[in-house]
């Protein structure tokens, strides 16, 4: 009966945390209530008596249009559709194209399963013909004086997202005289599907990025924006992209500076470890039975996109379920050594060496990430009966700890979160605590404290909610500060100009708060020190910003406790 009970509870926090995952991945996109206006569309509505504005890039013309009080142009292809043969391939050069390409419309968003509303049957979109950048000014192209750029990033677990205008629209930070990039990457199998050989290496969407900044070095001057003052941010898998980008060598020079948001290369979840194995398993769940890669790799080529989502999406949940603590399935995997390979070194070693692309940084989180959990309660209550049988499993994986010392290190987590008399994570709030500094405060503020140590680096916390009864500001709670939203009370409109003045000024002067420049209260933002770990310096940033010391002080110094005297080297996530 023991066992029966068990094996059950197993299986319900499966359930759980693929819950959790596809709520994290698509909270940003699907409450629209509060959040963003999301619809699919085929285009942006425009009336026809609104100014247009052509912009000759490397392939050919481009037509844009005015929407509001800033220009946009849509669906530019900055790489040829990869499909067929393309298909697991990295980018190509996009054929250039006769007379105009209509640019005042988004186009395809990639491939995905999506949440028509929240816990609902998920539901598939988007298409292989999917790699287009927009690009979003201020005024007229004018070379005499060049603006910084801003490239967009979106999150969503490398299984969801887009850069529609719909979702992200950047109005308010383009009004600060900021050029806005965004554009759309492969996504899940198709994005990033790995042999864990050199036959299908792994992260090619991470590929379609590089490739896209390339585009913007090339291309950013026709529309008045400096190739040489280039600013990449992004949230969550998009945070997590930008530090890839930062730590990998093909990226270097395509940008200047960095902003990560709720997301690092050393965050447990952004990276695969059973990345061949889910290979081979889609394609045995698709009658492919071979061990080869290369019989593999062609023979998925020949699959329809709908069966390939389908049957790799059943996979991701049945690995998930096995291991949800210690990685996303289809996700950023290390490469064998190559000039092709976009990462071959572990994430945190690369970083602790000095061995990334040295640029200033904004790295943060939502002061309470996992506060999602509370609208799945049922599921928090089994999950901790689970832990309760089996503390080990609350350590890391990426600790490298001794088999024999599991049992003993899980217990410690469990002691720090719920007292050495309590049930492991209830009530709910410890499980919310424990999963937001797993997933996301501790590797966010070690990867401070690894790069402060060679390059300018701030650190914020962003508290903001409009719920003053909320505990916390959950993941993604800040993105309607820095795109178009209906947040508008009063309240809304200060975080509103904050954020975005903080995030602007940065990519002009490598420098959230100038001198003079009355931001947020005239609050100044202390980069950290490098190498004192007593005087962590953040902003918090919530309807009275102020600036502070040590944030999450105490689990901090827990965890890295524990990893000191359990954890073996080299470590790749933290």
């Amino acid at each position: 009966m023991c066992y029966i009970v068990r094996m059950c509870l197993f299986k319900s926090a499966a359930i759980f945390f693929s819950t959790l995952i596809f709520v994290l991945c698509n909270h940003h996109i699907h409450d629209s209530k509060s959040k963003f206006h999301y619809k699919h569309k085929s285009r942006v509505d425009y009336k026809a008596s609104e100014p247009f504005l052509e912009v000759k890039v490397e392939h050919g013309l481009v037509l844009g249009r005015k929407i509001n009080s800033i220009y946009g142009f849509n669906g530019i292809p900055y790489a040829k559709p990869p499909i067929g043969k393309l298909r697991f391939e990295p980018p190509q050069t996009p054929n250039r194209w006769q007379g105009t390409w209509n640019a005042t419309f988004d186009r395809n968003q990639c491939i995905q399963t999506e949440l028509l509303e929240q816990l609902s049957l998920p539901s598939l979109s988007g298409s292989e013909d999917c790699l287009y950048i927009n690009v979003y000014i201020p005024q007229k192209p004018d070379k005499r004086t060049l603006l910084p750029v801003m490239v967009w990033i979106y999150g969503g677990g490398f299984i969801t997202g887009n850069s529609s205008y719909d979702l992200y629209g950047p109005d308010g930070l383009v009004d600060q005289n900021i050029i806005v990039v965004s554009f759309n990457y492969r996504l899940g199998i198709f994005g990033f599907l790995s042999t864990g050989d050199d036959v299908a290496p792994g992260n090619i969407g991470l590929k379609d990025q590089i490739f896209a900044l390339k585009w913007v070095k090339k291309n950013i001057k026709r529309f008045g924006g400096d190739p040489k003052k280039v600013t990449i941010f992004g949230e969550s898998a998009g945070g997590a992209s930008v530090s890839l980008l930062v730590i990998s060598p093909l990226a270097k020079g395509l940008f200047q500076k960095a902003i990560m948001q709720s997301g690092t290369a050393i965050c447990p979840w952004a990276f695969s470890r059973t990345a061949r194995e889910a290979a081979f398993k889609v394609g045995a769940r698709l009658n492919i039975r071979t061990q080869n890669s290369r019989s593999l790799v062609d023979q998925l080529k020949n699959v329809s996109a709908d069966s390939l989502q389908s049957q790799s999406l059943s996979v991701l949940a049945e690995l998930l379920f096995r291991d949800p603590l210690n990685g996303l399935i289809f996700a950023p995997v290390l490469e064998h050594a190559s000039e092709d390979a976009v990462i071959h070194d572990e994430a945190y070693e690369s970083l602790d060496k000095g061995n990334f692309n040295q640029v200033p940084q904004i790295i943060g989180y939502t002061s309470l990430e996992a506060a999602l959990l509370a609208n799945i309660s049922p599921l928090v209550a089994l999950f901790t009966i689970l832990l309760n049988f089996t503390p080990s499993r609350l350590v890391p994986l990426d600790m490298n700890a001794d088999e024999t010392q599991l049992d003993t290190i899980g217990r410690r987590i469990r002691n720090f979160y719920a007292g050495s008399n309590g049930s492991i994570l209830f009530p709910s709030d410890n499980l919310i605590n424990y999963l937001s500094d797993h997933f996301f405060v501790r590797p966010v503020q070690k990867t401070v404290n690894l790069t402060s140590k060679y390059v300018t680096t701030y650190l914020y916390r962003f508290s903001y909610t409009t719920n003053l009864a909320a505990k916390g500001a959950a993941h993604a709670d800040e993105l309607p500060y820095l795109f178009n939203s209906d947040r508008n009370s009063t309240d809304d409109r200060l975080i509103k100009k904050c954020m975005i003045k903080l995030w602007t000024n940065f990519a002009k002067y490598s420098d959230p708060t100038p001198d003079n420049e009355n931001t947020c209260g005239k609050v100044t933002w202390k980069p950290l020190k490098p190498n004192d770990r007593s005087q962590m310096y953040y902003l918090n940033i919530n309807r009275t910003t102020t600036s502070g010391q040590n944030p999450s002080r105490e689990a901090i110094v827990f965890w890295d406790n524990l990893y000191r005297q359990y954890g073996n080297r080299p470590f790749n996530t933290y």
